[in-house]
């Protein structure tokens, strides 16, 4: 895997075993971020090579969750002009990177694909003006409907299908009303994919977009009860002296 930490000497830093070392590197990440007003597609992709590349070399679970999880935090470092390429720049490297991660690596970076989800669920709560921008993002990388497999893996859509759900319900927008219009457009986004070539992924589809957590979901699933218990009535009726 190609390294970027040249660029940012403090890269290299977040895959220390000591643990001074990387707090300290991350600091340094944040501050480096926050400085900056604007970040270019190509720039955010540099960077986000070489924190994968940190994740990649990051031995141990606990430091490799720890580091997922603040590697999905940097975007709250960020000034708003700098989100949607950040944003845009993970998705992407993830993209060209997922089918090279050996079995031994993979369950770190499918954390740091649900922790970075998270984020956009996040986000989206503490200032619903960016839903139209991280939908959009969405729409373009995991779910993007054409299933093109060299830009998005098929890993990473059914990956992303699994957890979209368990994030918006563990991130409280499923009880926000605020964060109604991320959730309606995941939705949409979800169903969309139906039309999908790639078969995995429309079976997914019809597996978790009828969730019952989902407002949707709850429709149906109390009409459900409700013709049920019709039915029950219907059976309970007095039908006659038999002969």
């Amino acid at each position: 895997m190609a390294a970027h930490e040249s660029q940012m000497p403090f890269i290299r830093n977040l895959a220390s075993s000591d643990r001074k070392l990387r707090t300290s590197a991350l600091e340094s990440l944040q501050s480096f971020l926050a400085s900056r007003p604007a970040l270019a597609d190509a720039d955010a992709q540099k960077l986000w090579k070489g924190l994968f590349y940190a994740l990649w070399m990051t031995d141990r679970p606990v430091p490799q969750q720890r580091l997922a999880a603040d590697l999905a935090a940097l975007l709250f470092r960020l000034q708003p002009a700098c989100v949607v390429p950040w944003l845009r720049a993970f998705w992407a490297v993830v993209g060209v990177q997922w089918t090279g991660i050996d079995v031994l690596r993979l369950e770190k970076f499918l954390l740091l694909v649900r922790r970075v989800f998270a984020a956009h669920v996040r986000l989206a709560r503490e200032n619903p003006d960016t839903i139209p921008a991280l939908l959009a993002v969405l729409a373009e990388y995991p779910f993007d409907p054409e299933g093109d497999l060299r830009k998005v893996p098929v890993g990473v859509r059914l990956h992303v299908l699994d957890l979209w759900v368990d994030e918006l319900d563990r991130e409280g927008a499923l009880a926000d009303d605020a964060a109604a219009p991320l959730v309606n457009g995941l939705g949409d986004l979800v169903l969309a994919l139906q039309t999908c070539p790639v078969k995995p992924v429309r079976e997914r589809v019809r597996d978790n977009h009828a969730d019952e957590r989902l407002p949707w979901g709850k429709a149906k699933d109390t009409a459900a009860g409700d013709e049920k218990e019709r039915a029950d009535e219907d059976d309970d009726e007095w039908g006659g002296i038999d002969d």
